[in-house]
């Protein structure tokens, strides 16, 4: 008889194994009543992973400079500025018979310090300019965020961005990660930066301008993307020489009812990097999870033949039909979803408690399926209905499943 673990059901799924119950993922739980710190709209990332706050420090103290390395080297430094331990940052996870979560490896090394010499912040933190006071980052009071990106040209890439992927950094948790998570039976999925390109490009460039590059001068976007695609299989290479076995690579292509790009470009300039990676990651027996945001029903067949493992999160309001990905790509994809998120936050408990039974009926009941919201539980989400969703799974969600 098998003795069924978060490790051996989550495997067990990207095996096409049917496991003991339908298991769970999700990115951050951020409901105020169990995690009153957390907060996805102001915990945020205004350049690359640095915040308008350490962009003030290390721009207003440029001593700091010479020791961010050593920062970056430290473990405890890296889980402190995430939050505290493992233990600690999985803890509403394990409470809550989650079985995996999302994991940083360390800190990719992608920067160069020029950032902190040229940006700086206004208005108590909540905009950030670049050389000559160009608007790259500004919140609203309402958490709103506008991003236009800190490279405006081609030439400013070399200035800005450094990608290091033999610095210790990149991985530097991936060892100790795994070793906790393992005495705490929860699997991480570990994010790796570069690996899909076109979202990370989105943050870098802005919509406006890397649009125009994508039209105008492919031949400097193919040469980025490559340099991004060398970085991630390289690190993801050491995340899975040092335990990782579930990639996570974030891909937001889609808006509502439509993809951002066509299937065309994506196939010029995106495709062939995420099939690179996918291979090289399966090669050292490793699997890949694509979260991709917004519209995916037209993009779903290239995504798959790209070699992802997984997709997450299937979002209902962009469009998509998690029955028919099901019906159609079950065989050759592994889902992650979709609890809706407005329904979560403004929904009833009866309301939620259908369509996690419509889940459990259609998608989940023969394998392939992990259940986790439309994107992360935020601070808006009732926790009436988070606790119904989870009721509902452990009640119904035991295979075979009879609904």
């Amino acid at each position: 008889m098998t003795d069924w673990t978060s490790f051996r059901r989550i495997e067990a799924v990207f095996e096409g194994e049917i496991p003991d119950r339908v298991p769970k993922y999700e990115g951050s739980i951020e409901i105020k009543e169990l995690n009153p710190i957390a907060n996805g709209q102001k915990n945020v990332f205004a350049i690359l992973f640095f915040s308008p706050e350490i962009i003030s420090m290390f721009h207003d103290n440029p001593n700091l400079l010479s020791s961010i390395e050593n920062i970056f080297l430290n473990p405890r430094s890296i889980l402190g500025l995430l939050g505290g331990s493992i233990k600690k940052l999985t803890k509403i996870h394990r409470d809550f018979n989650y079985d995996m979560f999302l994991a940083g490896p360390g800190v990719p090394m992608v920067y160069s310090n020029e950032i902190f010499k040229d940006f700086y912040t206004e208005e108590n933190n909540l905009v950030v300019r670049g050389p000559g006071g160009r608007l790259v980052w500004r919140t609203s009071p309402e958490g709103a965020h506008d991003r236009r990106g800190f490279i405006s040209k081609p030439e400013e890439w070399e200035k800005y961005m450094n990608l290091d992927a033999d610095h210790p950094a990149n991985w530097i948790l991936v060892k100790s990660t795994v070793k906790e998570c393992k005495k705490l039976d929860i699997v991480p999925s570990f994010l790796v930066f570069g690996s899909a390109a076109f979202e990370d490009l989105c943050n870098i460039f802005g919509f406006n301008v890397l649009f125009k590059l994508l039209i105008k001068n492919k031949n400097f976007m193919k040469k980025i993307i490559n340099q991004l695609n060398e970085y991630a299989i390289k690190v993801g290479e050491k995340i899975v020489k040092e335990g990782g076995n579930y990639l996570y690579i974030s891909n937001d292509v889609g808006l509502k009812n439509k993809s951002m790009i066509s299937p065309r470009m994506f196939r010029e300039l995106f495709k062939p990097a995420i099939t690179s990676f996918c291979e090289r990651m399966h090669e050292l027996g490793a699997k890949v999870i694509m979260h991709s945001c917004g519209y995916v029903m037209e993009m779903l067949p290239d995504l798959i033949d790209c070699g992802i493992d997984g997709l997450h999160p299937i979002e209902r309001e962009a469009g998509n039909d998690i029955v028919k990905i099901k019906q159609q790509f079950g065989s050759n994809l592994v889902i992650l979803g979709n609890v809706p998120i407005p329904l979560l936050s403004h929904g009833t408990p009866q309301e939620v408690k259908e369509y996690v039974k419509f889940l459990l009926k259609n998608v989940s009941k023969d394998g392939g399926h992990v259940f986790s919201s439309s994107h992360s539980v935020t601070q808006w989400c009732k926790l009436e209905n988070f606790l119904t969703c989870h009721d509902t799974i452990d009640q119904y969600g035991n295979y075979p499943i009879q609904l």
